[in-house]
């Protein structure tokens, strides 16, 4: 959890979710200590794009000053971990996307969610566009 004070921005690209996605899955398995490269090397082992060590670096240390993860050293090494667990990041992006467009009105989001997935259905795709 984050501390009292520390605003969270949760606007975030494609890689960046790619990188949180990747260390919450590494942190879940007990990887205590994440490393750019181990990142990196995932990444590029799932992706049809590989990604140079600096392009995954600079956006794990811009996840950084968006206080989406902590950067720590051990040794002469660098390691990265998230602030919030995926479910706790999720509640406050749903509850920023209900502040903005539904008057913090859970329910009325709630409606709009599910109208999608009734749209979803009738069109039969695995995901909306």
């Amino acid at each position: 959890m984050i501390e009292k004070g520390i605003e969270m921005n949760y606007t975030h690209g494609s890689l960046e979710n790619e990188i949180l996605k990747t260390i919450w899955m590494l942190e879940e398995i007990d990887e205590a200590d994440v490393s750019v490269n181990e990142v990196q090397e995932i990444i590029n082992r799932n992706s049809a794009s590989q990604r140079a060590y600096t392009t995954v670096k600079t956006v794990m240390d811009r996840l950084v000053e968006k206080n989406m993860l902590v950067r720590y050293k051990q040794g002469k090494k660098f390691f990265y971990k998230t602030v919030s667990s995926r479910d706790e990041m999720a509640q406050q992006a749903i509850k920023k996307l209900a502040n903005q467009y539904f008057n913090n009105d859970m329910s009325s989001l709630a409606d709009a969610v599910r109208s999608m997935s009734a749209v979803q259905k009738e069109c039969k795709t695995p995901e909306l566009v």
